[in-house]
């Protein structure tokens, strides 16, 4: 692939897993598309890859299959497409085997934040989990830190929908800080205000960030890979 400058960031190479990026900054500006094949070396394998801006719901998208394409996209090149899932390997996720599930974001072709969980015996929505999580390009996402939402489900009221949420606190929209949110519509905070939906946001920082602040990132992409390798 080319590419205009070299990574700064660093890579741990784990047997099972392949390489691993350790950094939520790689610095490498892509002059090619990032693509499905490249990223599903090692034995993992892309079952859901939802799309911000496109106007359809992603935790219905990945729960039920609504308003999702069963074509496997080529690349992570910026788009408005229908999100992507695979319909057998979700439905099917207990017989799969399922040894660990990688949960990642992209930006302009690039891996920007990501977290590895231990699939082991999992289902549908339970390998989303705190005392999962096995590494992650965050420094406090790991089983010690404590968080007041980390699911699939994450926080649904009557002004809001945030989903895929993984949070730290709430102080009154102000003090609002976490690492990783799938923004669904609009909401009461500042921060729920975006310029198109669903909307993936995550944290610029090596761990959690006030929302409010609104110095985070918004990801084209995110993308659930599973391993049932050896």
């Amino acid at each position: 692939m080319k590419a205009s400058c070299l990574f700064v960031s660093v890579f741990l190479w784990n047997p099972t897993l392949g390489f691993v990026l350790n950094s939520i900054r790689p610095v490498m500006d892509f002059t090619e598309p990032l693509t499905i094949a490249k990223l599903e070396e090692s034995g993992w394998n892309l079952v859901f890859r939802g799309t911000s801006g496109n106007g359809q719901e992603t935790q219905a998208a990945w729960m039920t299959g609504s308003g999702t394409s069963s074509t496997k996209p080529t690349d992570m090149s910026r788009s408005y497409d229908s999100h992507f899932r695979d319909n057998y390997a979700v439905n099917h996720w207990a017989s799969l085997g399922v040894k660990y599930v990688k949960y990642a974001l992209y930006k302009q072709s690039r891996e920007v934040a990501f977290i590895v969980f231990d699939g082991t015996g999992s289902d549908m929505t339970s390998w989303f989990a705190q005392q999962r999580v096995i590494v992650s390009s965050y420094s406090d996402i790991s089983p010690a830190t404590t968080f007041n939402y980390f699911s699939i489900q994450g926080h649904d009221r009557y002004d809001f929908k945030r989903t895929f949420f993984i949070n730290q606190l709430y102080g009154d929209c102000d003090h609002d800080a976490g690492n990783m949110v799938v923004v669904e519509h609009d909401g009461g905070c500042d921060w729920d205000h975006q310029p198109r939906y669903p909307q993936f946001l995550y944290s610029n920082l090596n761990g959690a960030d006030y929302w409010n602040r609104r110095m985070f990132e918004r990801a084209d992409y995110l993308a659930i890979f599973v391993y049932t390798g050896p």
